[in-house]
């Protein structure tokens, strides 16, 4: 145990005098492009070299094990591990899935009593990531992936303690028996039957606000959008993309405004009658991994975390639905062509004032 904890500090230093702050970016996968909300940054090439990873992996199959708090849809929690246990057959990985902001309850419940369980995590809050890195509960990353040519570093590592692992599209969805036509455009929703449409409860948090706003962008819905589907009538609510996924399964609604495809496509392989569509413009939410400090597997959790950015993990990711970072790995779905815009933090302020306008829109 001794010597794993001098190696994860060796790596520590190392990581730590190696890197750079990075300002904040992001990036789709193959055959697409996102905007950025900022310019790119620039990020030191340092990685652990083979010598030093060979350390880390091999003391990594000692620690045997890797706890993963993570965010990602409930079909990757079978297949990161088991895909993974083929990479690394001495390492087991348990990945428990949580929201965002229980990830952060939860973790920081351990590092307070002193009884950390969590080694590694994905997120889809920057907040998050960002909170933690600034408390020192992550460790500075210095992954051998991150030098892949097809992992652009300047674009998806948008701080020295974390790096994206994927992107979550959002899509139109509808149920093919009550809609076979689908849905082509923003005016189709407005041609719907209020109560025959799903969608999100804003107040779950910042990210379904920053949705809707993307949904009134000129490309998009344009300004003014929800109050005119909102002048149809109340739409069904729903606390999150699971429930509403199944409701469209199931035909209580024909239509939803955008939700992750990963849900829609794993509803789709399930055999429900659903089927969805990208739109130019169609907002992603980016996944960052970080390795946490002080964890009980630290070597299992950098491994984990490299692996995630190679080729048999982004296809691993790829096959759950999502849209991998590594150029070279494809997603299961067509996205040729399609201009994601990435989702940026939101101010507190602004998320306030949505949820007044929200409740405005509902009296009507």
């Amino acid at each position: 145990m001794r010597r794993q904890k001098r190696m994860s500090m060796r790596w520590f230093f190392i990581a730590v005098c190696g890197l750079m702050m990075l300002t904040a970016c992001g990036s789709g996968g193959a055959g697409s492009a996102v905007k950025p909300d900022s310019g790119p940054s620039t990020v030191s090439a340092k990685t652990l070299d083979e010598a030093e990873w060979s350390k880390v992996v091999d003391s990594a199959n000692k620690e045997g094990q890797v706890t993963v708090y993570g965010v990602l849809n409930a079909k990757l929690v079978t297949i990161l591990p088991e895909a993974f246990h083929k990479a690394y057959p001495d390492i087991t990985v348990k990945y428990v899935r949580l929201s965002p902001a229980d990830i952060e309850a939860r973790l920081n419940a351990e590092i307070a009593s002193g009884n950390a369980t969590g080694d590694v995590f994905d997120n889809l809050a920057n907040n998050v990531v960002d909170k933690m890195a600034d408390t020192g509960k992550l460790v500075p990353l210095a992954l051998p992936e991150l030098a892949n040519p097809e992992f652009d570093r300047k674009v998806n590592q948008r701080t020295p303690y974390s790096a994206y692992i994927s992107q979550t599209p959002y899509a139109w969805a509808w149920n093919t028996k009550l809609l076979p036509e689908g849905i082509h455009s923003w005016g189709d929703f407005l041609k719907l039957k209020s109560s025959l449409l799903g969608v999100t409860d804003p107040s779950i948090g910042p990210a379904v606000v920053g949705l809707y706003q993307a949904m009134e962008q000129p490309q998009t819905g344009g300004e003014g959008f929800l109050d005119k589907l909102f002048s149809q009538g109340k739409p069904q609510i729903y606390a999150g993309s699971n429930p509403q996924v199944a409701a469209l399964g199931a035909g209580e609604v024909a239509a939803l405004l955008p939700v992750p495809l990963a849900n829609v496509l794993a509803a789709k392989d399930g055999g429900a009658p659903v089927d969805f569509s990208l739109y130019d413009g169609s907002y992603t939410i980016p996944a960052e991994v970080g390795v946490l400090e002080g964890s009980p597997h630290p070597n299992a959790a950098q491994v984990y975390a490299n692996w995630l950015l190679s080729e048999d993990g982004q296809k691993a990711l790829a096959a759950g639905g999502i849209q991998p970072i590594v150029k070279s790995v494809p997603p299961r779905y067509d996205s040729k062509g399609i201009e994601f815009v990435m989702d940026k933090p939101l101010p507190p302020k602004d998320f306030t004032a949505f949820q007044q306008r929200w409740a405005k829109m509902l009296a009507k």
